[in-house]
């Protein structure tokens, strides 16, 4: 088995006891990290592949728990000064209905790519192309996934019912922009649970491990009941988490003629397997719900705050001893793939919100990025902290450039003057997918057609979809 070492890094291990070692050693057999420690207790196998990290942070890779990958392709424009629903149906809706298969692969392809040079090995991916047909949007997804080698839960978003009370509503958001091209779709419940089956038995396990498949109803005022049981039931089934938006807008509380938790906790579809997206808008009640039932959480503070959504109270959710995890949620309505900016962001909101300077420390941050959010998507014995026996996701950040100079307190200079460009190599599963800034799974050259291609596509994309991607200069939003 191959063996690697990393030597003389400060090691931020992210166990139990939160221990940062100082000039540490870390040992990679296969896919597990074998020892973790000061280097002059660990002795270094002579045919170990040795990394010299002296200068460098080398932390567990981040785990982005709610985001979008296919959707990267519609950002650059479009999706600013708009509310979620007028962004839904305006943007995301209609650009989604205008990719072909290999705009999905190449727009997984460069999510991918700048995941991982961000330090981020893990992502919670809720794919919704393609409303009809499960298979024809996972294949080039899955193919991407693949390429890139990123540890990928394919979470595969559905909706079959749609409250006609909000037809009224939605015609009118629409109006605003009556040269996008539309596509209905309606699918049966029946056909959406054989496909999420189909796509569980195909696609589940693959890559050596590295994907997983979850069931993903997008939202409980989008879901049938029946929808939303069988999503708790094939996650139990498979031995796998399901996860859902969950009041990220106060449209849902309308439709619902309740608070969505307690609508969801009524219908029995709370449980310890759910990892339940946003909750901006819950209550003292809602957390005290979700946390009677175990549910995990994932917060995306730069998504809520570019759509104008509100603030998730994770505070409290931390005081009543909820797990959260980060997500950066769509690349088009956060406009980045970036854990860094988004640990900062989160800091900053809720020290403002709060007027509390404490109110959540760089260092809960980092947990929150890391095994907090291992922990929020279930994997906690495998991921998240680097450990004996855990796997080998690795990412090493330079402390020797001039944003992370000084850097007295190494947990609060990556949240707070880091910009992810540190990000110098990251390894998934014991192989490296990052090596000196530049993906090893791509030539220079392959990523500069990458970059070209995608930039086609997503212009391709937009004019088929009627979606303009300019905008007149704003200085005053109307």
């Amino acid at each position: 088995m191959p063996h690697t070492a990393i030597i003389n890094g400060t090691i931020l291990t992210m166990d139990q006891d939160r221990r940062i070692i100082d000039r540490g050693t870390l040992l990679i057999e296969d896919d597990r990290i074998t020892a973790v420690g000061p280097s002059d207790t660990i002795s270094v196998p002579s045919e170990a592949e040795i990394v010299d990290a002296d200068g460098l942070a080398v932390l567990p890779g981040f785990v982005n728990a709610h985001t979008h990958a296919q959707q990267i392709l519609l950002r650059g424009g479009a999706s600013h000064d708009r509310g979620l629903q007028d962004w839904l149906l305006n943007v995301l809706h209609p650009g989604l209905a205008a990719y072909s298969q290999e705009d999905l692969r190449i727009g997984t392809l460069l999510y991918c790519v700048e995941a991982l040079l961000g330090g981020i090995t893990t992502i919670v991916s809720n794919e919704g192309a393609s409303p009809t047909d499960f298979e024809w949007a996972a294949a080039p997804a899955m193919s991407a996934f693949e390429t890139a080698g990123v540890r990928t839960i394919y979470a595969r978003m559905y909706s079959d019912s749609v409250p006609s009370e909000l037809s009224g509503l939605r015609d009118a958001i629409k109006a605003k922009e009556p040269g996008v091209q539309r596509l209905a779709t309606s699918p049966e419940t029946d056909q959406i649970l054989g496909q999420l089956n189909e796509l569980a038995r195909k696609y589940h396990g693959r890559s050596g491990g590295l994907i997983h498949v979850w069931p993903a109803p997008i939202s409980p005022y989008l879901v049938s009941k029946r929808g939303l049981a069988a999503a708790s039931e094939l996650a139990r089934s498979n031995g796998t988490m399901w996860t859902m938006h969950l009041d990220e807008d106060a449209i849902e509380a309308r439709v619902l003629w309740m608070s969505p938790t307690e609508y969801c906790r009524n219908l029995g579809a709370l449980d310890a397997r759910l990892l339940a997206a946003h909750c901006v808008n819950a209550s003292a009640r809602d957390i005290r719900l979700l946390k009677s039932h175990d549910v995990k959480v994932s917060t995306q503070p730069g998504s809520n705050a570019y759509l104008a959504s509100g603030v998730a109270p994770v505070p409290l959710m931390h005081a009543h001893g909820l797990t959260v995890g980060i997500g950066t949620d769509d690349a088009n309505c956060n406009d980045a793939v970036n854990m860094i900016t988004e640990m900062k962001t989160l800091c900053l909101i809720h020290r403002a919100v709060n007027r509390d300077p404490s109110i959540i420390t760089p260092e809960k941050a980092l947990e929150m990025a890391t095994i907090d959010g291992a922990r929020a998507i279930g994997l906690e014995s495998e991921i998240g902290s680097v450990e004996v026996g855990k796997r080998a996701d690795i990412s090493m950040l330079d402390c020797g450039v001039p944003q992370m100079t000084p850097h007295g307190d190494i947990a609060a200079s990556i949240v707070f003057q880091a910009n992810g460009s540190e990000v110098r190599d990251v390894m998934v599963g014991g192989r490296w997918r990052v090596r000196n800034r530049m993906p090893t799974f791509l030539s220079a050259n392959e990523l500069r057609l990458l970059l070209i291609d995608a930039s086609n596509r997503a212009a391709d994309i937009a004019k088929r979809a009627g979606i303009s991607t300019t905008r007149p200069w704003r200085t005053v939003g109307i």
